[in-house]
């Protein structure tokens, strides 16, 4: 059994090093979003599937007809104006942040006075001529999930807050959102196992030990492979009657931080393995089923009920009062200082949110996700789906349904055109064609946070990988599970013989 444990650590090991560091690497990436919001990434180095071809993968998520008769197209590349054929584009992110994830633009509207704003992922921006200009809002520090209007009044929805603004829009209020009724504290097990893996549980300081512990695992992989590699380059200078003596202090370094760090670490390294398992089927499934109070003192035990849960919100005029979406489901606002009534009969909604919230009529709204498009009315609670016209497929809890739409825009001459993710532009009927994506468009890129996140999850492997894809962070996890205890108990059976033979130096390597 001993030999079977030192042959799986230093060639799994080996084997595996590649993998175990593009964890690394793009995890660190993915802590800290911001940072590196401005880093791109070329679509050409994805597979196929990642490329722009017939408005898919969220280049369009909603349109804007403007007073001359053009549009406003919106989506994960920016803003581009185009006419109602969707035959000419031009570029129109001019005083947009640099950096594709800046201009990941979740809406736009138009307020009364006729002034127009869209919404980034962290700051807002008012259409000045061709120009957009930033307008901060003070003390937030979250991603911006959704704008929308009521008149003249400007509503900015963040992760966990709500603000509103008048003409001039100098200043925005911070409102919290009221507790709704039959409350629960509770999040999901599947949640608190995410923050945990990320750090994000316990904060920047969380998040700072994960990437100290992402470095710590690249450290082990790097030296491993110069131990397992260097000793036949060693040999074969020394054959040759060459000096070795820098490869053999190299050596001896590699091995002795192989060590120290294999071995004073192996629990947080084995909980950041584990973790990670859980995020991905089959494990993620009992965990999303069970909720559970918050970690005390974690960023999830907040005071405010909403805290990360907001996504999408709208004003129903014909029933004079807010809808919202939020990861808790739809709610009813009569008014902001009120706390929100929960609505029984809703979609079915993707835990990856709302992306289509339009009125498709007076008395109902087009609400789409990755879960479908559904035409619902709540005042009636009825839910169609909007293909079939029938009552949806029992998809709650499911995170993919069977149409991924992230878009929907009605301002074309083709009237109502669907956008899903994966297969891209689409009508009702299915048989909708329009013209061909311009390069300009096809060339625009991905960013690097959401390369890492392709990367980290192994969507990008999916070519080599088949159907085996959605088990590879489990099998990986698995596998540098294995790793980690394989060394571990590789370097405590040598440790135990060399104290027992009355060794003074007991570190033999760790990877052998």
């Amino acid at each position: 059994m001993k030999n079977f444990w030192k042959k799986y650590h230093k060639w799994v090991g080996l084997f595996f090093s590649f993998f175990i560091l593009m964890f690394c690497f793009s995890g660190i990436v993915l802590n800290h979003r911001t940072l590196f919001s401005k880093a791109e990434v070329s679509r050409n180095w994805m597979p196929e599937s990642y490329h722009y071809k017939n408005w898919n993968n969220g280049i369009i998520k909603g349109t804007l007809r403007l007073p001359d008769g053009k549009i406003l197209a919106y989506g994960n590349a920016g803003v581009w104006k185009t006419d109602s054929c969707f035959a000419t584009f031009a570029d129109f992110n001019r005083g947009l942040a640099e950096g594709i994830d800046n201009r990941k633009i979740s809406n736009i509207v138009r307020v009364a006075n006729n002034d127009i704003w869209c919404a980034g992922l962290y700051s807002i921006y008012l259409l000045n001529h061709d120009s957009w200009k930033e307008y901060p809002i003070a003390g937030n520090d979250e991603r911006i999930s959704d704008i929308t209007q009521r008149g003249d009044t400007l509503v900015i929805l963040t992760r966990s807050y709500l603000y509103t603004g008048v003409s001039p829009y100098d200043e925005f209020r911070k409102t919290e959102l009221k507790t709704p009724e039959n409350y629960s504290p509770k999040t999901s097990l599947f949640r608190t196992i995410w923050l945990l893996h990320s750090g994000e549980l316990f904060g920047t300081p969380g998040k700072l030990a994960v990437d100290f512990l992402g470095v710590v695992l690249i450290v082990l992989s790097a030296t491993g492979i110069i131990y397992t590699l260097l000793p036949p380059f060693i040999r074969r200078r020394h054959r040759k009657r060459l000096p070795v003596k820098t490869q053999a202090k190299a050596l001896k370094t590699s091995l002795n931080w192989h060590n120290k760090l294999g071995t004073w670490l192996i629990g947080l390294t084995l909980l950041l393995s584990v973790t990670g398992m859980c995020l991905r089927p089959p494990l993620m499934i009992p965990f999303v089923l069970v909720n559970t109070r918050p970690v005390p003192g974690s960023t999830l035990d907040s005071d405010n009920p909403w805290h990360d849960k907001l996504r999408s919100i709208r004003w129903d005029a014909s029933r004079n009062v807010w809808l919202l979406s939020s990861s808790m489901g739809f709610y009813r606002i009569n008014d902001l200082q009120l706390p929100p009534v929960k609505l029984k009969q809703t979609p079915p909604v993707s835990p990856m949110g709302v992306n289509v919230f339009h009125p498709q009529s007076p008395d109902e709204w087009l609400i789409g996700s990755f879960s479908g498009l559904f035409v619902w009315n709540p005042s009636t609670g009825t839910v169609l789906d909007y293909y079939t016209g029938q009552p949806p497929a029992a998809v709650h809890g499911r995170p993919l349904g069977g149409s991924l739409v992230n878009g929907f825009t009605d301002d074309l001459v083709t009237r109502e055109v669907i956008f899903e993710y994966d297969n891209g532009a689409r009508n009702k009927e299915n048989n909708l064609v329009l013209p061909a994506m311009p390069d300009l468009i096809k060339q625009q890129p991905m960013s690097l946070w959401n390369f890492c996140l392709e990367l980290h999850v192994g969507r990008c492997y999916s070519p080599f990988l088949g159907v085996f894809s959605d088990l590879f962070v489990f099998i990986s996890g698995l596998l540098l599970t294995l790793i980690l205890i394989s060394g571990y108990i590789v370097y405590k059976r040598h440790h135990k013989r060399s104290k027992n033979k009355g060794c003074i130096n007991a570190s033999l390597f760790f990877c052998l």
